[in-house]
């Protein structure tokens, strides 16, 4: 058994040289972002259609498909997370809200009434409630033990 002297991957070629990045023209942007706005993925003949159509190879239309899904994929995770931070902005400002008037409600001038009708919804929500609590309620009934889970 010959021993080997040196590090095992120096008898390796030289690596090959980057391909340099592609830039396609505006035309070929528009066209790929107008079909990619109707359809995300592309069959392998519908590819070739368009590839041949933009002057462009099979590879790159479907490289340019991959890295498209990858953005808009990120750009609708950070809409969505953008989206829950606003509402969650709005959950707390309600329920300070809330708080400060159950501590005390500040005078109001004569003739004003509430407007806080989504705070006032809000308080007036109870979920777990049946659909008929309310009727019962007003009926002086008691309501009757859950037979069946809520979730």
């Amino acid at each position: 058994m010959t021993r080997r002297i040196g590090h095992p991957y120096q008898n390796r070629t030289p690596p090959k040289r980057k391909k340099p990045r592609t830039s396609f023209t505006r035309l070929q942007i528009a066209e790929l972002e107008k079909r990619f706005h109707k359809q995300k993925y592309l069959a392998s003949a519908e590819r070739a259609a368009l590839a041949k159509t933009l002057k462009m190879t099979d590879a790159q239309v479907k490289t340019w498909f991959q890295n498209r899904r990858t953005k808009w994929r990120r750009q609708t995770a950070e809409e969505r997370e953008a989206e829950r931070q606003a509402a969650n902005r709005l959950m707390l400002s309600l329920q300070a809200e809330a708080l400060s008037k159950a501590a005390g409600p500040p005078p109001q001038s004569a003739g004003t009434a509430p407007s806080d009708t989504a705070l006032t919804a809000l308080q007036n929500l109870q979920p777990w409630a049946g659909p008929y609590a309310a009727a019962a309620a007003a009926a002086g009934a008691t309501q009757p033990p859950l037979t069946e889970p809520l979730c």
